[in-house]
């Protein structure tokens, strides 16, 4: 089979999915036309539809980037197979291909971003630990503004063993994060790296960072573990164009938080970008949303790596590793889990909370899982995560042990439904 073929045919199963997608455009357009007012009142999709076809025009570097040949027919494939399945139209196709890029790479380059009209901005994290007292151990907790619609995660696929050729679990983490007002890549070609890994990259953590800080301007911005088959991890921090990495310092563990670049060029970089937005909305630092934000995700993931490379100093346990990501003994904005907190007091839209959190060991016989959603969610009865009791997922197949018991019979947990349920 040909690309173009080939292209057609995923084209066709991303069309037949398509329900609702022109009122999904209209809320993406309008929360984005508030969020960047410097853009006055284009159009969006026809912005959209010429930027889709302006990557697909932006031929790639073949020396340098060979991975990408023959690309462009499986492109153009999807797109037509798309508007025949779902009947939409380019600017549809556009929307479904390449509006996120479109976004962080063409208009967050050239607008600032008014944060402080909407509500908050996430914080959420993941811990690894490849050498757990357990086995595979790893922590994560996602914080949002509390949705009535909201419904409890429960993390089933983390307890499935990890298989050693399984290339999803190469990203054992991922975060948002981002630089205001950051670089436009040279080259938009509609490429994703991920999909072109060479399969012995998955084999030597060093030969996966080496491949992925070549394609970086076609990834992110975001910041991620990474793991290779042998369990070597590093934690990735990513903005467009750039790309830093955090080595393990203490039995291989890793961890990251939401917008933290703590590597020096990359942080020298945002906090010259968060100045730039700060003189061009008329702020000093001092009063500047942007500038306190930032600075308080720097603060939360050096209070992280404290937590980390002393649970891994101990030798990591479940319960350590949800102790990670449960963190409040110290203030906000230091404080891992978040309750409440928000940067504008005047503004309740602005408050964070944590809304999940969890704790998995992923290999061996022991493999469970702590995990806890906040319950009760419209405003007036939202309580803090930690004050709802952790859940204990056993993997199937794992019996109970005695120790797992006596937390149950102790209440520190609860015993959750068997997965096959």
């Amino acid at each position: 089979m040909d690309m173009r073929e080939l292209g057609r045919q995923r084209g066709r199963e991303a069309g037949s999915n398509a329900d609702g997608l022109p009122e999904q455009m209209d809320r993406d357009f309008a929360f984005h036309l508030e969020l960047y007012p410097s853009l006055g009142d284009i159009d969006m999709a026809a912005a959209v539809r010429d930027y889709d076809a302006e990557r697909l025009a932006c031929e790639p570097d073949y020396t340098e980037f060979p991975e990408t040949k023959g690309l462009i027919d499986r492109h153009l494939g999807e797109r037509e197979g798309f508007c025949e399945a779902s009947g939409l139209d380019a600017a549809a196709a556009a929307y479904r291909y390449s509006f996120g890029f479109y976004i962080t790479r063409r208009v967050t380059a050239h607008h600032p971003a008014r944060y402080d009209l909407i509500s908050s901005r996430t914080q959420c994290t993941n811990v690894f630990f490849p050498d757990g007292v357990d086995g595979v151990t790893t922590s994560d907790n996602r914080d949002d503004w509390p949705r009535v619609d909201y419904r409890e995660h429960i993390p089933k696929a983390r307890l499935d063993p990890i298989p050693a050729d399984n290339k999803v679990n190469w990203i054992q983490g991922s975060v948002s994060s981002a630089v205001v007002m950051d670089e436009e890549p040279q080259c938009c070609f509609p490429c994703d790296p991920t999909e072109l890994i060479p399969d012995e990259c998955f084999d030597d953590i060093h030969a996966l960072v080496d491949f992925m800080t070549r394609y970086r301007e076609f990834y992110g911005p975001h910041n991620q573990i990474w793991v290779d088959r042998k369990l070597n991890a590093v934690a990735v921090e990513k903005s467009n164009c750039r790309v830093a990495f955090r080595w393990p310092t203490v039995a291989g563990a890793v961890c990251v938080t939401a917008c933290s670049y703590l590597d020096p060029d990359l942080n020298a970089f945002k906090q010259q970008r968060t100045q730039e937005v700060c003189r061009i909305k008329g702020e000093s630092p001092e009063d500047s949303i942007d500038a306190a934000y930032f600075e308080g995700c720097d603060r939360r993931q050096r209070r992280l790596i404290d937590l980390t490379n002393a649970e891994a100093k101990r030798g990591a346990t479940l319960w350590g590793a949800l102790n990670c990501v449960a963190d409040t003994d110290v203030p906000f904005p230091d404080r891992v889990c978040i309750a409440g907190e928000k940067l504008d007091p005047a503004r309740e839209a602005n408050a964070n909370w944590t809304l999940t959190q969890n704790a998995i060991v992923s290999t061996g016989p022991r493999r469970r899982g702590l995990y806890r959603s906040i319950q009760n969610l419209h405003p007036d009865r939202i309580r803090p995560i930690t004050d709802f009791t952790p859940k204990l997922l056993l993997g199937e197949g794992v019996e109970m042990q005695p120790e797992w018991q006596k937390d149950i019979d102790e209440g520190r947990c609860e015993l959750a439904p068997p997965l096959t349920q």
